[in-house]
C-alpha cells in the first residue's frame, strides 16, 4: 500500500496527484473523475471508461422499429381525442 501525501492546492484550486497514485491508478492526462463530498473531505473517484464505436443501424432495422412502436388506429384516435 502506498502511504498517504500531503499536497497543497494550487491556484484555482488544483492538487497535484503524486506520481506514485497516478502509476498505481493508471491515472493520465486524460482521466476523468468523480468528485463528491464526504464527512471528511472530497473524494475524487477515477471513472473507468471504455471507448467504443457508436452502434450503426441499417434503413431497415429502423423502419422495423418504428412499426414494432406505432399506435394501433383505435388507440391512436383515442390519444388524439384526449390531447384535443
Amino acid at each position: 500500500m502506498i502511504p498517504a501525501k500531503i499536497v497543497r492546492s494550487q491556484t484555482k484550486g488544483m492538487v497535484t496527484i503524486p506520481v506514485e497514485f497516478r502509476e498505481k491508478l493508471a491515472i493520465d492526462e486524460n482521466s476523468l473523475f468523480e468528485a463528491s463530498i464526504t464527512a471528511n473531505g472530497v473524494l475524487f473517484t477515477k471513472i473507468n471508461y471504455e471507448k467504443k464505436e457508436p452502434d450503426v443501424y441499417s434503413d431497415s432495422q429502423i423502419k422495423k422499429w418504428l412499426k414494432e412502436d406505432a399506435l394501433d388506429p383505435k388507440t391512436a384516435r383515442k390519444l388524439k381525442n384526449l390531447l384535443k
